[in-house]
């Protein structure tokens, strides 16, 4: 399941350009195809994995609605199987092949990491790489048999053929899936070409749902559904695999850039674009797996009429899609965008007309897909044309015939029992059925409804005002009608045989149409955010080596909400100024900065326009983010063990091209050990030169700027009110260090904390300030003075008269700011030390700076 068709494009990159201001939203006026639909995206994948000794792992992921195969072989370097379960969190495969047996699945790593998802164990002889790339030789369509072929090919993807042969022989031999010859498109993907993102940052990120549920999940919204304004199925499932899996090649994300930069300034080329992928079928990828497989997802003993109602549907939406190309290829051609412009050259390919004539020469020219049950099994019945088959056009009058008497028969209970309220309708399952009022409820003109007929059969109460129901006649018209839709599918299918034959022979040509297709419908759904978009969005400056650069950046979302105005900030991050430490106090904005920052950087990266004033973005390939601290009930972990067990994550992996977010890390420990580790992994990450945003409440951290050049010191800054006891939050990041003003105390007491436990909690800091004032200031006048006795005891005796200024100033302070005795204890120790001390007034002075920094 490749993420994109264009990856193999090249093209010169754009120059920045903006975009700004309201235009009617022409391309669509609602959301795209949802995440929680019942069709949604990835929910017909079939995945299977393996792994040997050296941690190496093989998969193979099998769309069935598309035809398509991914294999893939990678080395899993974590215990944890990050790569492994970021690939299946976007394949989100119905069912997980892997080793085991009936009885019981392997206790192997591979299994336990992937134990949430629907696991089927088969015997390690299924993972057979020699019976895996003979199924594929079979299989696989023209375009690949020459990759198959090669050698050197087979030897490095041999665990991937292993989980081929093994999902291909469960898909024939427990599923009945019988693939044609020539069906599957194959392709040996990977993750070089993509940034990769774990789990934890997925969900921390918010790239496909909120973290909040319920309703307050409502008001906000994750990224995706934020971007998805797709018209199609395709184009969903391709918006969510490039989130979660954006792009690293260069001119792959220019050749986006263009094509979504004309699709926002042209708005007849948009409006075009838009109405042809509307009436586009929705679930267009559903094509090619039907016509490929003979009985697609039907068992072997399921009935005909299903499975060749199937064929015949796929065959009317692909006579649909056809003939819908040439409106959709035609206004492409002439683009400046060459991504645009190769799209509309392979949607008015010879070969699609050529398909399209060989449709026609058998289905009639006036065979529509509908919704409607009946409507659309008619249809089906009578997609072949007239006169093709002398026996299908019998089976066909008898439809119809059973069709008319069914109607005469509910016109005659009509006139007989006097309700001309019954109506007929019609379901799949239960045939024809008869709507009666409710017997003995009032109707419109005040009356009561009569009772139901004694040759009426009762099947449910619809609601209150009707009932279903049906007779002995009715039920026994439905048996003929029934055989005859039966005779009418089957002969169809005979018919059709020869036609998807000529079809199957061209699904290469199908499957790179979807793909094309899905990617146009992604692209104008990017680009339909930026046009129904109020606030300035531009082109981001895509680079391999530059910096960092966003200018006014905004986070996408928070910013779309009514109840708030939004604070732009600047970001730089290059190689000199590559470790950005952010302090200020809670809800200031730190949060959503750091989220700002990795949306923005993710969306550049798939081709998008980026909510800023200017932005210049050097490709990522990786993103961490260490966010949150929670115990994980399912692994038995406290929360400072999943915080140390995704910093081991980050320090292990990243690399200087990656982006590290990380908020507050050590604060689910000890103060002491929190530091300590806080301390060392910034060290690690500055060596490392990764671009690093570190929210901090450790002012200690601070200190690191003073050691390595290119670690920055940045903070939101806040106006404090010791009037209100209340803050002003300004949102607005702010360069330096942020001052020692105690925000916590004055937002416990805004938030309706009782005013004397308030006051309690400004005497008690002020007291714990002092006494860890006062142990450093010992420790640094014991270096100085010597450990004579005399200037021990000074300090001892000293330190004592100084806590009970404190305890007789504790009843007077009432806020932190009306009193500040640790002040005057450092003066008042100050003063002892110049009239004790043995030592020149310089070291004196540097003894007193240093016990102010502590």
């Amino acid at each position: 399941m490749p993420l994109t068709s264009d990856s193999a494009a090249t093209s010169t990159g754009p120059g920045p350009s903006a975009t700004s201001g309201r235009r009617p939203p022409s391309h669509t006026t609602q959301r795209g195809v949802e995440s929680d639909d019942p069709r949604q995206p990835g929910s017909a994948c079939v995945v299977a994995i393996i792994e040997n000794r050296a941690k190496e792992v093989g998969m193979a992921a099998m769309d069935t609605d598309t035809m398509k195969l991914s294999l893939m072989q990678f080395v899993e370097a974590t215990r944890t199987y990050n790569n492994t379960l970021s690939l299946l969190q976007m394949y989100e495969p119905s069912t997980l092949i892997i080793v085991g047996t009936n009885q019981a699945v392997l206790s192997t790593g591979l299994n336990q990491a992937t134990r949430a998802f629907h696991q089927v164990p088969l015997g390690r002889a299924c993972f057979d790489d020699t019976k895996g790339a003979a199924l594929l030789g079979q299989y696989a369509h023209e375009g690949t048999k020459f990759d198959l072929e090669g050698t050197a090919l087979r030897s490095s993807f041999y665990l991937a053929f292993g989980a081929a042969g093994a999902l291909l022989s469960y898909l024939e031999q427990e599923q009945h899936m019988f693939l044609a010859a020539n069906c599957l498109d194959v392709d040996f993907a990977g993750t070089h070409n993509h940034m990769q993102i774990d789990l934890a940052s997925v969900e921390a990120l918010e790239l496909i749902k909120p973290l909040a549920a319920g309703a307050v999940a409502k008001k906000g919204t994750g990224l995706y559904r934020f971007l998805n304004y797709t018209k199609t199925v395709g184009g969903a499932r391709l918006l969510r695999a490039n989130l979660l899996q954006p792009l690293t090649s260069l001119d792959t994300v220019r050749m986006r850039q263009d094509a979504v930069q004309e699709l926002v300034s042209s708005d007849d080329l948009a409006f075009t674009i838009g109405q042809g992928l509307s009436q586009m079928p929705k679930d267009l990828d559903r094509i090619c797996g039907t016509l490929a497989m003979r009985n697609a997802k039907i068992k072997a003993n399921s009935d005909a009429a299903r499975r060749i109602s199937s064929l015949v549907g796929s065959l009317i939406l692909l006579k649909e899609t056809l003939e819908l190309l040439p409106g959709l290829g035609h206004p492409l051609e002439g683009a400046d965008s060459e991504l645009l412009r190769a799209i509309g050259a392979n949607c008015t390919h010879e070969v699609f007309h050529t398909l399209l004539e060989t449709a026609n020469e058998v289905l009639d020219e006036d065979v529509k897909s509908s919704k409607t049950s009946f409507i659309n099994r008619t249809q089906q019945c009578f997609a072949v044309r007239s006169g093709v088959d002398g026996i299908l056009d019998l089976a066909r009058s008898t439809f119809c015939r059973v069709t008319e008497q069914v109607h005469e028969l509910v016109d005659k209970y009509k006139s007989e029992y006097g309700l001309d309220a019954l109506k007929v309708s019609y379901a799949a399952r239960r045939g024809f059925y008869m709507v009666c009022p409710q017997p003995g409820a009032t109707n419109k003109a005040g009356e009561a409804n009569p009772a139901l007929p004694k040759t009426f059969i009762q099947l449910d109460a619809k609601n209150r005002h009707n009932v279903d129901c049906t007779s002995h006649e009715l039920n026994a018209l439905n048996s003929r009608l029934k055989d005859a839709t039966n005779d009418c599918m089957v002969l169809t299918e005979q018919v059709l045989d020869a036609t998807v034959a000529v079809i199957v022979q061209h699904i290469n040509h199908l499957h790179k149409l979807i793909d094309n297709i899905a990617l146009l419908d992604m692209l104008l759904s990017l680009a339909t955010v930026v046009s129904r978009s109020s606030e300035l969005y531009v082109t981001p400056q895509c680079t391999q080596t530059g910096p960092i650069a966003i200018v006014e950046g905004r986070h996408p979302i928070i910013e779309t909400r009514d109840d708030m105005s939004f604070q732009s900030n600047d970001t730089y991050m290059a190689e000199a100024s590559s470790f950005h430490i952010i302090t200020g106090p809670n809800m200031a904005g730190k949060s959503t900065y750091l989220r700002q920052v990795a949306l923005i950087v993710i969306m550049a990266q798939i081709g998008s326009f980026v909510p800023a004033k200017f932005a210049s973005v050097r490709l990522v390939d990786k993103l961490f983010t260490r966010i949150g601290t929670s115990d994980s009930i399912e692994s038995n972990s406290s929360s400072f063990m999943v915080e140390m067990q995704e910093t081991a994550h980050i320090v292990n992996h990243a690399t200087e091209r990656s982006l590290v977010i990380v908020d507050e890390l050590g604060r689910a420990t000890s103060t002491a050990d929190g530091i300590g580790v806080a301390w060392a992994v910034s060290e690690h990450l500055i060596g490392l030169g990764a671009c690093t945003l570190f929210a901090t409440h450790f002012s200690r951290l601070s200190e690191l700027a003073a050691v390595y050049p290119n670690c920055k010191l940045w903070h939101f800054g806040v106006n404090a009110s010791t009037q209100s006891e209340r803050l002003d939050y300004t949102w607005k990041l702010q360069h330096g260090q942020q001052q020692a003003v105690h925000y916590g105390l004055i937002l416990a007491s805004s938030v309706g904390i009782p005013e004397q436990v308030s006051a309690r909690c400004a005497s008690l800091l002020v007291r714990m300030l002092a006494w860890t004032w006062l142990s450093e200031l010992h420790n640094v006048f014991w270096y100085y003075f010597g450990s004579t006795r005399t200037s021990k005891k000074n300090v001892a005796k000293e330190a004592k008269r100084v806590v009970a200024r404190l305890d007789a100033a504790e009843q007077q302070t009432q806020r932190i700011h009306s009193a500040d005795p640790a002040r005057q204890r450092v003066a008042d120790l100050y003063s002892l030390g110049h009239k004790a001390s043995r030592v020149p007034p310089n070291d004196l002075a540097i003894a007193w700076d240093v016990a102010l920094l502590q």
